[in-house]
């Protein structure tokens, strides 16, 4: 990271430890949780390595507490995991771990803000992820197949002001630092950005807004760089008491510094497209993203995700979950091939007692462009067992 990273970054954590050891004392004390889950699984090619013969079962233990603390004007969060996978032939094990501190406070009634530092380590393409989670898998695509470990650290904050009984004011910034463990050297990077917005209610349901976000992408290649810029325009609304959707449309216009030629710019659309539904019995998620990030392979790229997801309560104690999502990778500079990752998901599960939940889930994935790699078919059984809440 170079000295201005590490300044900005270095200025963002005092910042943050300054945030949470000023938080108010609350009413109530520290509540620690704890689940552990426990799979037995198989998987065709675990990591999308290319090859033949790359199956393998596994068994995999993962721990993962939270210790929340709330106060009468926000909350206090740390949590952390650690998950290990032992595979029965061919790949050895597996550990993935991190941690994160979030604090989230209310200063004035028209003021809020919050902070974030997160600590995470994954092999990247490691078919690990559950049906429950986020909608978009966020693998980096150009680098499944390698086996290569991610250390990603991050720091993050900023504020929300009430200016009026319509309108709202909003920025926030942040660093994140990227290093792999094995593989050639171009693929660590520094982010460093920031955006700011204003949102407009033009009726009770419904608001307007605009935003715009500036970051720079520094890799450990001298004189790789990019500088982008995104101006967009917002809209959210409440459709019905279930039904949400907020969209932003606008534009990326970024400028690549590349060592030993002559640097290069170019714009196209941006965006996102959220749509979701919460219900009594079921959740369901739409999500759409077209944006311009980092990737470990040594380049800037343009990336466009879709996701889905989907749960659903059959019974008071049986539930079924899906989910799927698509990426593509684009180089900029045109010095990786376009790269495209389907996931697909889906499992049920039992609540067999408040604490403890029983599972099953399939999975299929795959990689296209570069070189041909042999897609994964898996799937697992698995037991979460919650520990009773400290008071």
């Amino acid at each position: 990271m170079n000295a201005g990273s590490r300044l900005s970054a270095g200025s963002c954590a005092a910042a943050f430890v300054a945030l949470a050891m000023g938080a108010p004392a609350c009413a109530g004390p520290a509540k620690l949780s704890v689940d552990t889950t426990v799979r037995l699984g198989y998987d065709i090619n675990p990591f999308l390595s290319p090859g033949s013969d790359l199956a393998s079962g596994y068994v995999e233990a993962t721990v993962a507490p939270k210790l929340t603390k709330r106060t009468e004007k926000g909350v206090v969060e740390l949590s952390g995991h650690y998950e290990r996978t032992e595979y029965l032939r061919r790949y050895g094990n597996s550990n993935q771990y991190g941690g994160e501190l979030a604090v989230q406070q209310r200063v004035t009634p028209k003021l809020s803000i919050y902070g974030a530092l997160r600590y995470d380590s994954e092999v990247i393409g490691q078919s690990d992820d559950i049906v429950t989670g986020a909608p978009i898998d966020d693998t980096d695509v150009n680098l499944i197949g390698l086996r290569r470990r991610a250390d990603t650290y991050s720091v993050s904050g900023g504020w929300e002001y009430q200016v009026g009984p319509k309108d709202t004011l909003s920025a926030n910034g942040g660093a994140t630092a990227t290093r792999y463990g094995s593989g050639p050297a171009g693929g660590d990077s520094d982010n460093i950005g920031g955006s700011v917005a204003w949102q407009h209610a033009i009726s009770s349901r419904s608001k307007i807004g605009l935003s715009g976000s500036v970051y720079r992408i520094d890799y450990d290649t001298p004189g790789l760089s990019t500088m982008v810029m995104q101006p967009s325009v917002t809209f959210s609304t409440e459709l019905s008491p279930t039904w949400h959707f907020d969209a932003s449309l606008g534009m990326s216009f970024s400028d690549l510094t590349l060592p030993n030629a002559r640097d290069e710019s170019s714009k196209g659309l941006s965006g996102t497209v959220n749509l979701c539904h919460k219900g009594v019995k079921d959740n369901f998620c739409l999500y759409a993203d077209r944006s311009v990030s980092g990737s470990g392979a040594g380049s800037t790229v343009e990336r466009t995700q879709l996701g889905i997801s989907y749960n659903r309560r059959l019974t008071e104690k049986l539930g079924f979950s899906a989910n799927g999502s698509y990426a593509r990778s684009k180089s900029q500079a045109g010095t990786i091939p376009t790269r495209e990752y389907v996931s697909i998901r889906s499992g049920f599960d039992w609540q067999m007692t408040p604490r403890l939940k029983l599972g099953s889930e399939g999975r299929y994935r795959d990689v296209f462009g570069g070189r041909q790699i042999r897609a994964d078919y898996g799937g697992d059984l698995y037991a979460i067992l919650t520990l009773p809440r400290s008071q």
